[in-house]
């Protein structure tokens, strides 16, 4: 994977292209807060909270930022929202993430649904190898039924993605590819489309 700045960089120039685009945003608040950037992290996932609402991660990692720029009542605020957020969509992973994050801040943990099972997202057989959760959104069913393309990520992702948040890769995936003029012909332009992808599906160090 490419270094924090050049990674940096190449998202704002995603979120600049398309101000409307909540990847490019997501993106480069990701990379700003493992930078260390607080403040302008922040920034990034509130317009990314504002365009998509229902982006669970995105409160989570506001929610850091947040705390990173000591400004914890801030954080506890937007991180007890995305819990009820995540909660109604059965995005697992980022809920209790959040909840984790509100316990060690000492602070109030929303109630959750009763029934907490994971909702299916999409159409298949729904079957999964035991054991699996999707990286994305810790959904223990409906996981790929095969690569979905060849090389080691493609296992990557049929090893740890679901059938739901794939669909929701694909279109993204083409909006990458325009607004960045990308030719995945040549490394260069699929190794900028494998970074978002893998930034979108959550699956760094996978």
């Amino acid at each position: 994977m490419m270094s924090v700045d050049p990674r940096i960089q190449q998202f704002k120039q995603m979120a600049e292209a398309d101000p409307n685009n909540e990847l490019g945003h997501f993106s480069l608040g990701k990379a700003l807060l493992e930078a260390g950037q607080f403040a302008e992290a922040m920034v990034s996932l509130d317009r990314v909270i504002q365009l998509k609402p229902t982006m669970s991660k995105a409160y989570q990692l506001f929610g850091e930022a947040a705390a990173g720029a000591e400004q914890k009542d801030k954080a506890v605020e937007v991180v007890t929202k995305g819990v009820a957020v995540a909660d109604k969509q059965g995005d697992v992973m980022p809920r209790d993430s959040m909840i984790k994050l509100l316990r060690d801040w000492g602070a109030a943990v929303p109630e959750i649904a009763q029934d907490t099972a994971p909702k299916a997202v999409s159409s298949g057989n729904g079957s999964s190898k035991e054991g699996f959760s999707c990286a994305r959104c810790g959904r223990p069913d409906q996981q790929l039924e095969k690569p979905p393309f060849k090389g080691a990520l493609g296992v990557t992702l049929a090893d740890n993605i679901c059938q739901g948040c794939w669909q929701e890769w694909i279109p993204m995936g083409t909006k990458v590819i325009n607004e960045l003029g990308l030719s995945l012909s040549s490394p260069t332009g699929q190794e900028a489309y494998d970074q978002y992808m893998v930034e979108f599906l959550q699956i760094d160090g996978k």
